[in-house]
């Protein structure tokens, strides 16, 4: 069923386009800060209106000694997705536009959040590998400097060019259940930083936004590429579920992922450690070659590849451990969820969608006696 109308962005089989730019358009060709750029304002900038955005991202990059000292706490023990969203919601408390949900503001509130989910993201990965934090440096770019404080650049040089990429990817997809949940709370008249907590929340899900982790874990529980088809065959025969493939609405292919399996082929030559990348293109070839003995409903669960699959060996071969994927994800979703938001907010009606009950009926009162 149609929920609602976006001049954002349109979904369909192998088809993604934000604004009316296919994702192709604009994958290894454009900076994040573009593609946030026509997410929020409707096309891409010319050179002075990027500059100018560049300019506000960074002056808004550094977070406040109050949301630094809530880091500091949650990092000891909290998981990626729990940090991001208590610290982003912790954030309206300070935010000068809190309670105003005009264009202009929303507008500013989206550079904020834009610039500083990825400061949140970095601190977080130092402080629970022990280091101190790293502050924003004024001289990069959105994906080159989000790599700097995580440490990533250290790790592998095309960390910047890559995240960059899969930020972009990840920039925005329709009504998925994040951008759903936050249109909903957006849609009560609730600030930005409400739907975007909810939207955060919704991401956390291992049914939206966790295939990362657990393609990971599943390469590993497999091991190599020898024990694939027998893995397969106690996997189908089992009903596990399969991280990193299916998709609702992609039936032959998503647009995504071949930008990440390019990604994960090329960075698996230089990697040192399992074999992951043979392992994924075997399952692949094994799940296609047993999808005819399959169930109908369960030959759909595995109809193709998604984003997630070649996100997760991406990810591990920059050296970004399993669980990091989905707040790598939200990096990239920021913009995408404030353009949603300001988009239910510039005409905003209450979405109230029905249920049909399903429970009993006629029932009568009895007295506790005669319980």
């Amino acid at each position: 069923m149609v929920a609602t109308t976006t001049a954002i962005s349109s979904v369909s089989d192998n088809f993604l386009q934000y604004r009316g730019y296919r994702i192709e358009e604009l994958v290894g060709k454009a900076e994040y800060e573009e593609v946030a750029y026509l997410l929020l304002n409707g096309d891409l900038p010319n050179k002075n209106e990027l500059r100018d955005f560049k300019a506000e991202l960074t002056k808004h990059r550094t977070l406040s000694p109050f949301l630094r000292e809530i880091l500091r706490q949650m990092s000891e023990s909290g998981t990626p997705m729990d940090v991001l969203r208590t610290v982003i919601s912790a954030s309206a408390v300070e935010d000068p536009g809190e309670g105003d949900n005009s264009h202009e503001a929303e507008y500013r509130k989206a550079i904020r959040l834009t610039a500083k989910l990825p400061t949140v993201l970095a601190t977080y990965i130092r402080r629970r590998r022990g280091e101190q934090p790293v502050t924003p440096d004024p001289t990069l770019g959105h994906a080159a400097n989000f790599a700097r404080m995580a440490g990533l650049d250290e790790a592998h040089p095309r960390a910047a060019e890559i995240l960059n990429a899969c930020f972009i990817l990840q920039a925005e997809h329709g009504l998925n259940a994040s951008t759903f949940a936050a249109r909903i709370t957006a849609a009560t008249l609730a600030d930005m930083h409400a739907a975007v907590t909810a939207g955060l929340s919704a991401l956390k899900g291992p049914l939206h936004g966790g295939a990362t982790d657990g393609t990971m874990k599943m390469l590993d529980e497999i091991g190599t590429t020898e024990h694939v088809d027998t893995w397969v065959a106690k996997a189908i025969a089992s009903k596990y579920k399969f991280s990193g493939f299916g998709h609702r609405v992609y039936k032959t292919e998503d647009p995504r992922a071949k930008f990440l399996r390019k990604f994960a082929q090329d960075l698996a030559r230089d990697w040192k450690g399992p074999k992951y990348f043979d392992i994924q293109e075997a399952l692949v070839a094994a799940i296609a070659k047993a999808r005819p003995s399959m169930s109908p409903a369960a030959a759909e669960k595995v109809n193709i590849v998604n984003v997630d699959y070649y996100a997760a060996t991406t990810y591990t071969f920059l050296g970004i451990p399993a669980d990091l994927g989905t707040s790598i994800f939200a990096v990239g979703r920021m913009a995408g969820w404030c353009a949603h938001i300001m988009e239910q907010h510039g005409d905003n009606r209450l979405i109230r969608p029905e249920s049909e009950y399903t429970g009993p009926t006629g029932k009568r009162w009895v007295p506790i006696a005669e319980r």
